[in-house]
């Protein structure tokens, strides 16, 4: 059975409140506001548990550090930041993604990623 530790309940509000994936240091320093002694250790540890729990998800974009954000959000779409770093999540989804595959084929899921600057980025350039 899961359990809950003070760390792994201040990490699952970190990332239940963000509004984007989150990597694991940026998980860690929030959650360093309110556990200054929080390690970077202990968010693998609880990010690996909250996986396999099912509340969390990975979000897996090449040649970028693993992001997470919470399983209860509906299919979508992501922009990463290649200035920053950053992933953010877009709304809604492509349509007619399905029809793209040949015909003998059955498309059982996809994900979409856009790249360029964010908006602060582009800002400060």
């Amino acid at each position: 059975m899961p359990y809950a530790t003070q760390q792994k309940l201040t990490l699952t509000g970190v990332i239940m409140r963000a509004e984007r994936p989150l990597t694991p240091a940026e998980i860690c320093q929030a959650g360093k506001k309110a556990i200054p002694a929080l390690g970077i250790a202990t968010v693998y540890r609880a990010l690996k548990q909250l996986v396999g729990e099912g509340q969390v998800r990975l979000v897996e974009i090449p040649g970028t550090s693993p992001h997470y954000e919470p399983t209860t959000r509906q299919h979508h779409h992501f922009f990463f930041c290649q200035h920053c770093r950053r992933l953010y999540n877009l709304l809604g989804c492509v349509r007619g993604v399905r029809g793209l595959a040949p015909k003998s084929f059955a498309v059982e899921g996809h994900e979409i990623v856009l790249y360029g600057r964010c908006a602060d980025c582009r800002r400060k350039a």
